[in-house]
């Protein structure tokens, strides 16, 4: 029965993207894939990155706070193909309120992104 309560106060907020080689989501202009919400906090369950086109950039994905929080980030030049950051079933919680960004060191990658995460209610004490 609680479990079954868990699931039902619990919003749905995975996203997919692509990004292309001319993108550039570096210094300033990091970019919010998923917004925060007031009176919640966004869990993260896994990041899958596939990248088709490489280079020597980094591509990192952090919270939206003044200082953000890194989640994961791949090496430079990560090679072609899937690589993937499994936070299990409950999964990481980012700053209550606070969104996810992704932010990438230069442009010149390219690939596509699928985020797979949740709201939950924000508990305070």
């Amino acid at each position: 029965m609680d479990k079954m309560l868990l699931i039902t106060q619990n919003a749905d907020a995975t996203v997919s993207y692509s990004f292309i080689n001319t993108t550039d989501w570096s210094g300033a202009s990091v970019s919010t894939k998923i917004a925060g919400k007031v009176g919640f906090t966004l869990w993260i369950q896994r990041i899958m990155l596939s990248v088709t086109t490489d280079n020597a950039a980094t591509q990192q994905f952090q919270d939206s706070a003044g200082t953000p929080i890194p989640i994961a980030k791949s090496p430079a030049s990560p090679g072609l193909g899937p690589k993937t950051w499994d936070f299990g079933e409950i999964g990481f919680p980012l700053t209550a309120e606070k969104g996810l960004q992704h932010l990438m060191s230069a442009a010149g990658m390219a690939g596509a992104v699928t985020v797979q995460a949740y709201y939950a209610r924000t508990v305070t004490t």
